[in-house]
């Protein structure tokens, strides 16, 4: 048996991976048009201000820890505007904590975050109407020798400043002298406040150094013993209903000063990691001796109360020239089922004076409200589930308010050049009854009747077991859902793994790449009876275990048009990268990281996308180079254009190998969009069932059984015939 299929098939010249983060997309939720849908979602954001684009106007710079993120925000006409241009300006190594200060009077304001061992400092050296440009500080412990971790004088030498590895010291002006002082909790028990007194003023330095000595390792008289007890007043914490074990610095503090009363001295907002609320010690001695002996939940009216650890910050969010005040989770990651990553922005604005501010509760999403936030650990997925021609858009989640996982569901009320996502429903099937969380979807055709089956692996809230599931669609041409029976794989992840079903070695059944929570690409091949699968390689493409590249997420699919497909990967280091053609080297790689342009520089580079990435690969802009849509652990979206991309022809162009072929064989078929194959007689009897074709998807369809003749294939997006071509066996 023969077939010959006459089709066209453009191959470009030139391969390029080469994108930019696009923001054009509009994105509707209950009504409302999200100003800022693709900035990428927020965890534990670190709040700052400055002026990015030098218009003399305070912008917002973010920095997420559970990502070690840094998120930027243009201050336009009242707004903020998802700015991601200038994140790439700030050093790469911000760490624990990122404070935005102007330590040396200078006008620019400069950079602490942790380093090994201490605290670096980075000057901000930038010149006028040139970009963001930083200096690494050094400091000398003794002549000839220099460290470079901010130092203090200790009881007899210079020593590191070392604040705690979870911590979030104070940096600011704490005896009205002109300099910045610094003011950190003890990294030893007890767990006290140290002070170190910035004595570049009394040196004749102005303000332009940091001449660290350090006062005090009791600053404000007071111990903190555990959540919500704390001694005053020389008290044991045993005195106070504590235990001895309770004064050791064995969690995260939060410390943040202010002169709330405006009576001349610091008082003090403290959080430490166990404990929902930000505590209120008011100064009860003055610039230079302070005292402590009581404490309050803070603010007084609706305190702040997030489920562990928040961390307080003073800036101006709203225009009005008065530092209003923001708290957030100051975590690492999610430890708790309770932790809502979707509502983790408390904002009060400042409804006093900067002199006496008083506090008032205005949001708990401040910024995330205008985002695509689904918490944290996004997974996006793509799939025509409504017919129309055009891509709609899932998000997958770990775990919501309800401590539930489910899937968003966006139609895509745009088409298939110009996309716009509207959120129908955040329960997609109602898979929140199914007491799972750590959804991660994908839709492919497993059970091979040519419909797209909704895959995905879930994790047992009662059982603890991540497992590999599907839904079969009930619909050859269309992903249709509604009663069927859910069905499972037998496959058993560890819950950080990611899994990606994909035919590897182009036999007609799913295989299975999964990304290890070691940093290792594992393939399974499917033997192709009954879907059992067998290790073949526990470092495909020579991606062995690495500590820097874990929990990896790699999706195939041919993103730079040149008929050969690639893999797209992404991983807990936010970093993405491709491998380009992989089947032609299955046991080594040499990915491609540098993909996102830098408009400042004109160069293409790496960048941290958020962590956790979990990308997926599709055609929005009815291009000949689809896009890539990122998912992450801060729970939001980015998309990637590849803005090479020439926008495709009114027709769709298929490739459809082999050609000649056997009857024993299967048609391999690839689309540049989303399409339907019916395959007719030239009397017009149709010839088994249509079929979908994914766009950027190899599919398979069998040729067993078909009698020798002419044939018509038609393809349909919709409603609309695209396209006819003849067949002949």
């Amino acid at each position: 048996m023969r077939l010959l299929f006459f089709l066209l098939f453009p191959f470009p010249l030139f391969a390029q991976f080469t994108y930019t983060m696009d923001q054009s997309i509009p994105v509707e939720v209950n009504g409302k048009t999200l100003s800022n849908p693709w900035a990428g979602g927020l965890n534990s954001p670190q709040i700052n201000t400055m002026d990015l684009d030098a218009d003399g106007q305070s912008d917002l710079v973010i920095f997420d820890k559970t990502a070690s993120r840094v998120s930027t925000f243009l201050a336009v006409n009242g707004k903020y505007r998802y700015a991601p241009q200038y994140e790439i300006q700030f050093p790469s190594d911000a760490n624990t904590f990122m404070v935005l200060r102007d330590y040396n009077c200078d006008g620019k304001k400069d950079l602490f975050t942790f380093g090994q061992l201490g605290v670096f400092v980075y000057r901000n050296v930038t010149q006028p109407g040139k970009t963001l440009s930083w200096k690494k500080l050094t400091f000398y412990t003794a002549p000839g020798f220099q460290s470079e971790v901010l130092l203090t004088q200790g009881f007899s030498s210079k020593i590191n400043l070392l604040p705690g590895t979870n911590d979030l010291p104070n940096f600011i002006d704490m005896d009205g002298d002109g300099d910045m002082d610094v003011l950190n909790m003890k990294f030893v028990s007890p767990s006290q406040a140290e002070y170190h007194k910035n004595f570049s003023v009394e040196n004749g330095h102005g303000c332009d150094s940091l001449e660290l000595v350090r006062q005090t390792q009791n600053w404000g008289g007071f111990t903190e013993c555990s959540c919500g007890k704390i001694a005053f007043n020389g008290q044991t914490c045993e005195q106070i209903g504590g235990r001895a074990e309770q004064i050791q610095h064995t969690g995260g503090k939060a410390t943040l000063t202010l002169d709330i009363d405006n009576d001349g001295d610091k008082d003090l907002l403290y959080s430490e990691e166990t404990c929902p609320a930000i505590y209120y010690m008011e100064n009860k001695g003055d610039a230079t001796n302070a005292v402590m002996n009581g404490f309050t939940l803070f603010p007084g009216t609706n305190p702040v109360a997030l489920q562990l650890f928040p961390a307080p910050y003073l800036e101006d969010v709203d225009f009005d020239g008065k530092p209003d005040l923001l708290a957030s989770p100051n975590l690492y990651t999610r430890s708790d089922f309770t932790n809502n990553f979707i509502e983790s922005l408390w904002y009060y604005k400042n409804t006093g004076t900067i002199q006496l501010p008083t506090f008032s509760f205005v949001k708990n999403n401040f910024l995330q409200e205008d985002m695509i936030e689904v918490g944290d650990f996004s997974s996006p997925a793509f799939t025509d589930i409504d017919m129309d021609g055009d891509q709609d858009m899932f998000i997958g989640q770990y775990i919501n308010a309800n401590s539930q996982g489910t899937i968003s569901y966006y139609e895509n009320t745009g088409n298939n050049r110009q996309p716009s996502f509207k959120l129908i429903t955040d329960d997609f099937l109602s898979l929140s009854l199914l007491s799972f969380y750590n959804i991660k979807p994908q839709f492919i055709d497993v059970d091979k009747n040519g419909g797209q089956d909704l895959v995905f692996t879930a994790t047992g809230l009662l059982s603890g077991t991540t497992r590999l599931f599907y839904i079969p669609s009930s619909s050859s041409t269309a992903p249709l859902f509604g009663g069927q029976t859910i069905k499972t794989l037998p496959v058993i992840l560890d819950a950080s793994e990611n899994v990606t079903m994909v035919d590897v070695d182009k036999d007609g059944s799913l295989d299975l790449l999964i990304g290890t929570s070691t940093g290792s690409l594992e393939y399974w091949r499917n033997s192709g009876s009954g879907n059992t699968f067998g290790l073949i390689s526990n470092k495909y493409l020579g991606l062995d275990e690495s500590l820097i590249r874990r929990n990896i997420t790699a999706v195939v699919g041919d993103v730079n048009n040149d008929g050969l497909e690639d893999v797209v990967i992404g991983d807990q280091s936010g970093q993405l990268s491709i491998i380009s053609n992989f089947r032609s080297s299955p046991t080594s790689s040499a990915p491609i990281t540098e993909l996102i342009y830098d408009s400042f520089s004109k160069l293409y580079t790496t960048k941290n996308l958020g962590g956790g990435l979990r990308p997926a690969i599709i055609n929005l802009f009815g291009s000949d180079k689809p896009e890539i849509i990122i998912g992450n652990i801060t729970g939001g979206l980015h998309v990637l254009k590849n803005e090479n991309g020439l926008l495709l022809a009114d027709e769709p162009v298929v490739n459809i190998f082999p050609n000649p072929a056997q009857s024993t064989q299967s048609l391999t078929i690839v689309s540049d969009r989303s399409i339907t194959m019916q395959i007719y007689t030239v009397l017009g009897q149709r010839v088994g069932n249509p079929i979908l074709i994914p766009a950027d998807q190899i599919v398979s369809y069998p040729l067993q059984g078909v009698s020798a003749g002419i044939y018509i294939a038609r393809f349909t997006a919709g409603p609309r015939s695209v396209a006819k071509r003849f067949m002949v066996l």
